[in-house]
């Protein structure tokens, strides 16, 4: 039963996505339609840069544990592991790179607690974001949030996803798993300064991120809100996606969520097409970066004595 319903999740999230916002998509769709395309490819472009830097933090987090291992051998372990969760079969995740650590020298008990600390520093990156953004636009997104009919039914979908979500895949077993990850740290001689700089790759990261999203809303808008704004948006709809514990990526609670905080700003139909627009252009730059990471350079052709500049005499 249990297997069931976490199946069910993604389905149900997007399903939230077009209760909510189903009538909007004829809308939506005109408008992506006349999106601007050079934005478009230029976020696409950002975003594949974006997932490649964000993955190679990994190592920075391994270092500050301890563990030096080269930033490309972690970045493609992570960029993996990460995104094949996207491929049918569910057996690729978030503890895949556990699984898989011991291939670039990392033991499975300090893979499993660089999860955890690259978690905590990712959330708190994210919350950071949304804080500077509400603080740098005048707290203007609190100030245009309003609750209309719609947008009650969706909040309301969006707490029962949460809650279920946790009390099927969290419950009492939070405390210990965070034990058990946690538990090499005690053996491990932790560089904080090290972390630090991992925390400040990502904050910057979200910074960047933001700013794709503010370039993306430049495609079908040219006339818009500050920077601080999508700022604090982006912030917000991460963190409303993360904890839908149970939706792979928060892939339709996310964009639930930013429609939502979007829409109090620009048109509706408009909310919507940057939402998912900005969904697509982030599966494409993964699976982009995915393929990249099965690409092999062509082996460098031995030399010899009659190649120039080898040769003696």
């Amino acid at each position: 039963m249990k297997t069931r319903i976490k199946k069910l999740m993604p389905l149900l999230a997007i399903g939230l996505l077009l209760i909510g916002f189903g009538s909007q998509l004829p809308a939506a769709a005109d408008a992506i339609a006349q999106a601007k395309v050079s934005n478009l490819l230029l976020v696409l472009a950002g975003l594949i840069v974006y997932t490649i830097l964000n993955a190679s933090v990994w190592q920075d987090v391994l270092a500050g544990l301890g563990r030096h291992v080269g930033r490309a051998a972690a970045t493609r372990l992570w960029i993996r592991s990460e995104v094949m969760k996207w491929l049918p079969g569910g057996i690729w995740g978030y503890a895949s790179r556990v699984v898989k650590a011991p291939e670039i020298g990392v033991g499975r008990q300090v893979a499993g607690a660089s999860l955890v600390v690259e978690l905590l520093l990712t959330i708190t990156a994210w919350g950071t974001l949304f804080l500077l953004g509400l603080f740098g636009s005048g707290s203007q997104l609190l100030g245009l949030v309003t609750l209309p009919e719609s947008s009650l039914i969706i909040a309301g979908a969006a707490a029962l996803l949460v809650i279920t979500g946790l009390a099927f895949q969290v419950r009492g077993r939070l405390a210990g798993v965070l034990r058990d990850r946690l538990a090499p740290l005690r053996e491990i001689s932790c560089k904080p300064l090290l972390l630090i700089r991992a925390f400040a790759f990502y904050l910057g990261l979200c910074v960047f991120h933001a700013a794709l999203l503010n370039l993306l809303v430049l495609a079908f808008l040219p006339e818009t809100e500050g920077f601080t704004f999508f700022a604090s948006v982006d912030g917000m709809a991460w963190l409303i996606g993360f904890f839908a514990i149970g939706v792979p990526g928060g892939i339709g609670v996310r964009e639930a969520g930013m429609a939502w905080l979007l829409g109090q700003a620009m048109p509706l139909p408009e909310a919507v097409a940057i939402a998912v627009s900005w969904r697509v252009a982030q599966l494409a730059a993964e699976m982009l970066v995915l393929g990249g990471t099965f690409l092999r350079c062509p082996a460098k052709r031995p030399r010899t004595c009659l190649d120039g500049g080898s040769a003696t005499l």
